[in-house]
């Protein structure tokens, strides 16, 4: 498996992204690239207890069904992360037609003490050093309980 800067994680401690066109490079028998539910992993030097051929075939593509399909145990989910490359980056194509059709998001409505409700100013006027009876001369004010 890859270590160091190309290894699970680069010197920030962020997952490595790998490229669909970078995984497609890793599907040979010398060096066998697979993704399991977004998840790259280097099984090129994994010995598969039911034969590599069932990894070299799936070499450099998402295998994520075939894992599924057999049932694997805990310890091969396990061991699997010592395999693990990265994260499948999503292709440029499905990020911007995933989100083109979306409008831009509002911006966030900008609150003054004005806005707040008269006892949730008073507690930040206190909060902040202040309060109503220390600018005003006047109590704050009480909220009435809930019901």
């Amino acid at each position: 498996p890859a270590h160091g800067l190309n290894g699970p994680q680069n010197w920030r401690g962020m997952s490595r992204r790998v490229s669909s066109a970078e995984l497609a490079a890793h599907a040979t028998n010398e060096s066998c690239w697979i993704v399991i539910h977004g998840d790259v992993y280097d099984v090129t030097d994994f010995h598969h207890p039911g034969g590599n051929d069932r990894l070299f075939e799936r070499g450099g593509r998402d295998a994520s069904a075939a894992f599924d399909a057999i049932g694997h145990s805990m310890h091969a989910t396990k061991h699997m992360q010592a395999l693990r490359v990265g994260q499948l980056a999503p292709s440029p194509d499905a990020a911007a037609a995933s989100t083109s059709h979306l409008p831009p998001a509002p911006a966030a409505p900008r609150l003054t003490h004005a806005d707040l409700p008269a006892a949730a100013s008073a507690s930040l006027d206190r909060a902040e050093g202040g309060g109503i009876a220390a600018s005003s001369g006047r109590p704050p004010p009480t909220v009435p309980p809930a019901r």
